[in-house]
């Protein structure tokens, strides 16, 4: 009886131990689980950061792109403005340079104050004459020039003078005679591309004024 109490015991004793050593390792299990998941967790907020991160970077980098893209638009947008400007006032200029005698539209000749007039007739040395001014071509105002020859644009069909006709569109001219003096002429207009969208980004203008001196 005494053996068997003894044994009883010992197996008791035994139980209880590896009841204890089991408590202890689920212990353990439970901490090193709650280790996984906040390192899990922590994990997970690295990669929200880093999503957001690469995401500021995006709309920054897209931005950039349109507000380049934008940019070169206009810039090529200008050029080709700034190029039907400039070869309309250079033909105008060197008919100038070269007349025998520049009046105003309405055959008048120019006076020492200075005549506005929406278009000149120039006589060449040859005694042609050609007439430069503002003509309306399919709703577009364009400068062009008018002899016997015919009517030669000097501005493309994409530009505009602006206006809806002739009357109110931007071209001009002053013609100035003083006595003892060469006459000379001053052009002013403002070309833009035809349809320019409101957009600041994108519109295409520019303004010419200029003073051309007749050689004879």
């Amino acid at each position: 009886m005494e053996i068997n109490s003894y044994q009883s015991s010992a197996s008791s004793h035994q139980l209880v131990a590896e009841s204890s050593q089991i408590s202890v390792i689920s212990h353990q299990l439970s901490a090193d689980s709650c280790k996984l998941k906040a390192k899990n967790g922590f994990t997970l907020l690295e990669i929200l950061i880093a999503l957001g991160v690469i995401s500021l970077l995006g709309v920054v980098i897209v931005q950039v792109f349109f507000t380049t893209t934008r940019s070169n638009t206009k810039t090529e947008l200008v050029k080709d403005v700034k190029q039907q400007a400039d070869y309309a006032i250079g033909t105008m200029a060197r008919s100038i340079q070269n007349a025998r005698l520049v009046v105003s539209s309405d055959g008048t000749s120019c006076s020492s104050a200075g005549t506005v007039t929406p278009a000149i007739i120039i006589t060449a040395p040859d005694s042609s004459q050609t007439t430069y001014g503002c003509v309306t071509d399919s709703l577009v105002q364009r400068i062009a020039s008018t002899s016997a020859t015919g009517t030669e644009y000097l501005t493309g069909t994409g530009y505009t003078l602006g206006g809806t006709s002739c009357s109110d569109a931007s071209l001009s001219f002053v013609c100035t005679t003083i006595p003892g003096t060469s006459s000379s002429v001053r052009i002013v207009f403002t070309l833009s591309q035809k349809g320019t969208p409101q957009s600041v980004y994108e519109k295409a203008n520019t303004t010419i004024e200029t003073t051309v001196s007749m050689r004879n």
